[in-house]
């Protein structure tokens, strides 16, 4: 049976905050789900896009995630789902989500993450790792874009 390597250490933090938070406030309120595929690739500079999809007030919405950090090496595949806190009005879904991350991934692995958008919509993320070999410390802005309906 083949052995995978898998360590992950991720935080999150937005803008100026001084504060990293490790969860979302408890009192923060579940408003929506995610589900998600993307890449991760690197050669210093890192890139990262794919799709997904935000359930919301009883409707599904399609979005797309592109962005990047600095300090990566590698690719990934990755499919996951994430809670959604905060989000008051469909609008504030869209918008650019920081994040610091550091990452060590062979083969498969498992992961999860948080991210705050300029809105304060927070996004929990479970993620697994379907394949590849990566090892990233970054800082990354990624930018979720909600499709027009088709």
């Amino acid at each position: 049976m083949k052995k995978f390597l898998s360590a992950g250490l991720t935080l999150y933090a937005l803008g100026l905050h001084t504060a990293v938070c490790a969860t979302p406030d408890p009192a923060a309120m579940t408003t929506g789900q995610v589900t998600f595929m993307m890449k991760e690739i690197g050669v210093g500079a890192g890139y990262t896009w794919g799709t997904g999809q935000l359930v919301y007030g009883g409707r599904s919405y399609d979005f797309t995630i592109s962005g990047g950090g600095l300090g990566s090496l590698g690719y990934s595949y990755i499919k996951g789902h994430g809670t959604v806190h905060n989000l008051a009005r469909l609008q504030d879904f869209d918008g650019t989500y920081w994040a610091v991350q550091a990452e060590a991934t062979m083969g498969r692995g498992l992961g999860s993450k948080l991210m705050e958008n300029n809105h304060q919509v927070d996004i929990d993320l479970t993620a697994t790792t379907a394949s590849g070999a990566r090892l990233s410390a970054e800082a990354m802005r990624i930018t979720l874009h909600l499709r027009p309906p088709g």
